[in-house]
């Protein structure tokens, strides 16, 4: 029963582990740069590198620089610590982000950075063109007409510095990165308890 107790508590503490603010440690980019675009890589809470995307035409960083992000979930369409959130039509705007982050999943590397020149272009209209930047950009809008049929953006997690609307450019940017389904979580720690209470049944 101890066994069952503890299991519990520490799904519980999964399930909220993004409560508070995240420890952001930023890793790098591509040997060329910011421009490089997608991917650029950093580390929250101290765990594994992941591949991030940076949103914000603007602000920039370099490799070690550390921060502190509020962590959002897109699929609950919580806006409020997003910086971005203030622009007509934000939902839609960091919808079609999403989309375009997840398409880094299928779409060859080769149109990784033009993807993500999509993505700074949504935010920042006047941010320079790159290869089919255009033509990804005008795929993101169709799908938002379309209300974005079968997408899950319960996979698009977003970190905000804490400071949400610095205007300094030197000051943390903005990243997206695609997260693990809750509902992953919800079945593995279910089957976990079913588990144990079977055992202890037996």
């Amino acid at each position: 029963m101890k066994k069952l107790i503890l299991l519990v508590g520490l799904l519980a503490l999964t399930s909220s582990a993004y409560a508070g603010p995240v420890n952001v440690v930023f890793g790098g980019f591509q040997s060329s740069g910011w421009p490089a675009g997608y991917p650029y890589f950093a580390t929250f809470n101290g765990g594994p590198v992941l591949n991030v995307m940076c949103d914000d035409w603007v602000h920039g960083g370099l490799p070690g620089d550390t921060w502190q992000a509020n962590f959002t979930n897109l699929g609950t369409a919580n806006l409020n610590l997003l910086r971005f959130n203030q622009m007509p039509g934000a939902l839609t705007l960091y919808d079609e982000a999403g989309w375009l982050l997840l398409q880094t999943q299928v779409a060859p590397q080769t149109e990784w950075q033009p993807i993500n020149y999509a993505v700074w272009n949504i935010f920042y209209p006047s941010a320079p063109p790159y290869g089919d930047s255009a033509a990804w950009l005008t795929s993101a809008g169709l799908e938002a007409a379309k209300g974005f049929p079968g997408v899950n953006f319960y996979k698009v997690g977003i970190y905000t510095p804490l400071n949400q609307y610095d205007s300094n450019p030197d000051g943390p940017q903005e990243l997206l990165s695609a997260v693990p389904e809750p509902g992953t979580f919800i079945l593995l720690g279910s089957g976990l308890v079913g588990l144990l209470a079977r055992k202890r049944l037996t």
